[in-house]
């Protein structure tokens, strides 16, 4: 299977956002939250959500970097944590195998606890202080590593996060072999073309985590809808904005004259008692409002372009036959100007009136026996002839032409409309009803234009031009329009007097409540539809970020470079350990966001839910569980150092020798610590160390003991006489003596044997692994599972009695220091020179030993 070239295949399919990301990944390893950021817009845009073809992702082909060599020197400065107070540092040294022995409760654990903390391993425990002494001020401590050969000093404290140049340390220890045991888990190594679903995996989560970060920012602010209005159509369309059109919105938010008509309307039916009454006070109301639409009508039409073109019709045809009639009273006889004039007809007609008087029975003017009705003289042939023209003129055609059009002009102007006066406009508009005041405006400038039109004309326009007023049609249709609501209105009133169904009438009130509620609402409804709108964008955007197809096609790629490969270093690591017996096998179990998860499981069992943990021994689950360990994490690139606390707890006599030959193994590679309470283990790990060569043990095998002392543990011991060999252990035993002497030279002969006991004591011990080391040539040890020949059985035949009883003498000696004696038979120290002479007989007595055997050989 071509992986590299699978992937990009599939890679290609993805939209363009997706293949970014992992363009990202393959170049830069890991993504900041500014690719994050830059990844979220990507996917935003409609390209972004696309498949594309531009991108090579050439990076899948390139080789993985060598891994680095980690190694931990030492733990230092330890305060505060557990129980431990090191007095010195812990050194891990230079060698390989660091194998640290210690009692139970020494500080192992403790130490373990640690470098799991510190390295950010999942099942790290938090650590605690010493609960037997006060919380100290700071629980910290200082690490000191080695990458690639450059030492590192980290200053860590237990509040601090881990340190990422340790993070690719390993331990095992309990809680690591449950885990294996019981748990499923993903490989800790993946290579590196396959971690990229995971990192594509985890990217996408944090694109879908950025998107519903920036959705929980869309909060509604829209007003909660008031109970009252619960069962109204409105709560339905309130609770569904998101899902009206823009033309079902417009509707609901908009709020009529006619709405808020209706509104009142019900609200005044719900009010009365006496419909009949309400009837009539609506019609009376139509009655006024009926004066306002007549007043407007007449004006409108008097005021109008049309009328006032007219009136000036009649006015110029007034005024031209009066020219006309002018020019034609200029009689020959006449010896002034202006007959026929204005004032000239005016004078004329009062001389007709007054003519009556002095002569009734005459017809004007009287000529015959008369005098002037004006200056009263006698009138001359020339006077009464003057007076017959002037009276023949004032009947004649054009003068009646004259006054015939000027009447008419009169009458055009005296059927013009008056004029409502202000205070009688208010009065007439509270009486209909029209309170609104762009009404009143509205009314208010209409009158005032037809007052300026109405004066201009009645001056014949003489300072200023009549000006016609607005048109007046489409308000005279609105008030047509209430005036025709309130007969509808006053009709229903009539019908509610015969029955009116309240219940009905209450809710349709509700309901327009509701409706004007809302549309009262509008500004907060358009901002809380377009939070809807992104709502339900970042819904479908949410749904392009899912990890199902990346971990799809993860267990498929996984399947053959990962699975298989884990299945095969488990049972390799059985194998190992000596652990094929087992009934037990690695198996895939399912594949969390890209990542392929693993379980221990029972090999054949009937019972399909039957787990390891139930079924096999201690140390049978304990060995498994170290496979599954080893099988996890010693493929990944570069040495890292593994850390086993341990390890070989529950385990018999067997299983602990292939353990330790996997440790010695693994410290050929990398650096091991070994933490143990087993003397068994520790020998085992010194004889297998020899068996590398003695070149190698010198500079890999490094044993160390820790102890606790006074309740606080984690100190680091001396090299004691059990823990080095026979030569070292008699000449630290001599250098102890040497300490006592000097005690008892200082205090007296108490303060001597305190010391001397235990020199004895251990003088006793040493002598039995001179049995094992030197006599027996180490071909039989304690604590050892074989029995070693070659090279050494050869040694044996040099054995003389001389050498047995020496052995025996000093046995018998000495044994009364570890063994208990009869309370009747005192035991007594050895004085110093005593002592001093036993011990330095058994050192001359092995160099003797070697001597002999050398020249043998």
């Amino acid at each position: 299977m071509d992986v590299q070239a699978e992937i990009r295949t599939w890679l290609l399919k993805q939209n363009d956002w997706l293949q970014e990301a992992a363009d990202r990944l393959l170049k830069n390893g890991e993504l900041s939250p500014a690719d994050i950021t830059a990844l979220v817009a990507i996917l935003k845009t409609p390209a972004g959500q696309k498949p594309t073809k531009h991108r090579g992702f050439v990076e899948l082909t390139n080789n993985p970097k060598v891994g680095d060599e980690l190694r931990l020197v030492r733990i230092a400065e330890v305060v505060g944590i557990e129980n431990l107070e090191p007095r010195v540092p812990l050194e891990f040294g230079s060698a390989n195998l660091t194998v640290i022995y210690g009692h139970n409760g020494s500080g192992k654990s403790s130490y373990t606890r640690i470098l799991k903390k510190v390295s950010g391993k999942p099942r790290a425990v938090d650590l605690k202080a010493n609960v037997f002494k006060a919380a100290p001020a700071h629980s910290k401590c200082s690490i000191t590593s080695q990458l690639n050969g450059v030492e590192s000093l980290h200053e860590w404290s237990v509040e601090g996060d881990a340190v990422d140049t340790l993070r690719g340390i390993d331990i095992f220890d309990s809680d690591e072999a449950s885990h294996y045991l019981t748990a499923e888990s993903a490989a800790t190594y993946i290579p590196p073309v396959i971690s990229l679903f995971e990192k594509l995996a985890s990217a996408v989560e944090m694109v879908r985590q950025s998107l519903e970060s920036e959705q929980r920012a869309l909060v509604s602010a829209l007003p909660v809808l008031p109970p009252i209005y619960g069962t109204t159509p409105s709560k339905k369309l309130y609770s569904e904005l998101g899902k009206l059109s823009v033309a079902e919105l417009g509707t609901a938010l908009r709020w009529a004259a006619e709405d808020e008509l209706r509104l009142v309307e019900l609200v005044e039916r719900l009010k009365t008692e006496d419909p009949s009454s309400l009837a009539q006070q609506k019609r009376r109301t139509k009655a006024e409002l009926q004066k306002i639409i007549s007043a407007l009508q007449q004006a409108s039409t008097a005021f109008g372009i049309d009328n006032i073109q007219a009136l000036r019709l009649l006015r110029q045809d007034a005024v031209s036959k009066r020219q006309i009639a002018v020019e034609g009273a200029k009689v020959k006889s006449a010896a002034l100007e202006g007959v026929g004039t204005a004032t000239w007809r005016a004078m004329w007609e009062a001389a007709r009136l007054y003519s009556a008087t002095p002569y009734p029975e005459t017809a004007f003017p009287a000529t015959a026996d008369a005098r002037c009705v004006l200056c009263h003289q006698e009138l001359s042939e020339d006077a009464q002839q003057r007076l017959k023209d002037f009276e023949s003129f004032v009947h004649s055609k054009l003068e009646s032409d004259a006054k015939t059009a000027e009447a008419e002009y009169k009458a055009g102007l005296d059927q013009l409309p008056g004029i409502t006066a202000e205070q009688d406009m208010q009065t007439q508009c509270q009486a209909a009803g029209v309170t609104d005041e762009a009404w009143w405006n509205y009314l208010k400038g209409f009158w005032q234009q037809a007052l300026s039109a109405k004066n201009a004309l009645i001056a014949h326009e003489v300072n200023q031009a009549a000006n016609p007023v607005h048109p007046v049609d489409e308000n005279l249709a609105k008030l047509t329009e209430y005036r025709n609501e309130l007969e509808a209105t006053a009709t229903q009133y009539d019908q509610d007097a015969l029955g009116f169904d309240r219940v009905q009438a209450t809710n349709q009130k509700l309901a327009l409540e509701a409706k004007k509620w809302i549309t009262e609402q509008a500004a907060a409804i358009g901002v809380e539809v377009d939070r809807l709108r992104k709502v339900k964008d970042y819904e479908s955007w949410k749904g392009l970020a899912g990890t199902r197809a990346i971990s799809m096609k993860s267990a498929e790629v996984t399947q053959a470079v990962v699975t298989e490969a884990y299945v095969e270093r488990f049972n390799r690591e059985l194998l190992a350990l000596g652990a094929t017996r087992i009934q037990v096998e690695m198996v895939k179990t399912r594949t969390r966001n890209a990542k392929v998860l693993h379980q221990l499981k029972l090999k054949g069992a009937q019972n399909g839910r039957a787990m390891p943990d139930s079924v096999l021994s201690e140390g049978e689950r304990r060995i498994i569980s170290l496979a599954a360990f080893l099988a996890d994490v010693c493929d990944k690139p570069g040495a890292a150092p593994f850390l086993f606390d341990d390890p070989i707890s529950s385990l018999d006599h067997d299983f602990e020798w292939f353990v330790a030959c996997r440790l010695v193994e693994l410290a050929k590679t990398r650096q091991v610590i070994v933490l143990t309470h087993r003397l068994s283990l520790y020998g085992i790990l010194e004889d297998l160390a020899r068996k590398e060569g003695e070149k190698w043990k010198a500079a890999h095998h490094q044993p160390m003991c820790i102890e606790a002392y006074a309740g606080v543990a984690g100190h680091p011991a001396d090299q004691d006489v059990w823990n080095a060999n026979t030569k070292k252990a008699n000449n630290l035993l001599v250098t102890k003596l040497d300490t006592a002497r000097k005690a008892g030279e200082a205090g007296g002969g108490a303060a001597y044997r305190m010391l001397a006991q235990g020199i004895c004591s251990e003088f006793r011990k040493l002598i039995e692994r001179s049995v094992e080391e030197d006599l027996l040539n180490k071909v039989v040890l304690r604590h050892r599972r074989s029995i070693t020949t070659d090279n050494r059985l050869h040694a044996i035949h040099g054995i003389e009695p001389q050498d047995c009883k020496l052995i025996d003498t000093l046995m018998t000696k000495y044994s009364c220091y570890e063994h208990s004696q009869s309370s009747e038979i005192p035991v007594f120290i050895p004085d110093e020179p005593e002592l001093r002479q036993d011990l330095e007989a058994l050192k001359a007595w092995r160099e003797d030993l070697s001597k002999r055997r050398a020249e043998a050989a």
